[in-house]
């Protein structure tokens, strides 16, 4: 999946978190968790590693990575009370999730399966934007997710919380179409379409099923958005 999609779910995750501690910031943190992985395998991967793996899909992405964020999170709540990094990890997941990583053994669970696999790729990065930019998907979790940090940052940014909220009544419907739109592209068969680019039938799934978790993750958590 792309990176706001990625966000968003991160960003909906945040708010369980955030209204069960009763602390805001936990939606920033596992906004971070979400998109942690590619911000980590990408320039690595794609960058200094593009010679010989050339892979955004590496150590952020395995279940090592997830195991050690958990046990380091553990600990840090254990010793200090804190749930920031558990917050990052659960992020993560949600990360591996989408990705379907288990898709990837090898990459999942390194090194159990020996060494990662290298790829071949031309202009990842102008590639990648290129289709990022191409997917109305990511346009509605873009939006849905800066409604939802807007929102959340009251107190902060008080001048531009109207705006989140605003954003977030229209995402609500427009979550609903793209959840719709995404189940007819999967039951259809449909290869691609402007929904997302490259998509495959398990990708416009994904994509519907996260359009309704955010549609209730929304509306559940309006209230705790509105509260000062």
């Amino acid at each position: 999946m792309f990176i706001a999609c990625h966000l968003f779910l991160g960003l909906i995750l945040g708010l369980v978190i955030a209204e069960r501690l009763d602390d805001r910031r936990f939606i920033g943190f596992a906004a971070l968790g979400a998109v942690l992985p590619d911000l980590l395998d990408k320039p690595l991967g794609h960058l200094l590693l593009a010679g010989s793996l050339n892979s955004g899909r590496i150590v952020g992405h395995g279940l090592l990575f997830l195991g050690l964020l958990l046990l380091a999170g553990i600990v840090l709540e254990r010793r200090r009370g804190s749930f920031a990094l558990l917050a990052v990890a659960a992020g993560a997941l949600s990360h591996q999730v989408l990705d379907a990583m288990w898709a990837m053994p090898v990459t999942w669970y390194f090194p159990l399966l020996g060494p990662y696999k290298p790829y071949e790729f031309t202009d990842y990065f102008g590639n990648a934007i290129l289709a990022e930019v191409s997917s109305l998907s990511e346009w509605v979790f873009l939006a849905a997710s800066a409604g939802i940090a807007l929102a959340a940052c009251r107190g902060f940014c008080s001048d531009f919380t109207g705006v989140g909220h605003m954003l977030t009544r229209m995402t609500v419907p427009l979550l609903g179409v793209l959840a719709v739109a995404s189940l007819y592209a999967w039951a259809a068969g449909i290869p691609e379409s402007i929904l997302m680019a490259g998509a495959g039938p398990e990708d416009y799934l994904l994509l519907a099923v996260v359009g309704v978790v955010g549609i209730i993750g929304v509306i559940r958590y309006r209230n705790f958005l509105d509260s000062g």
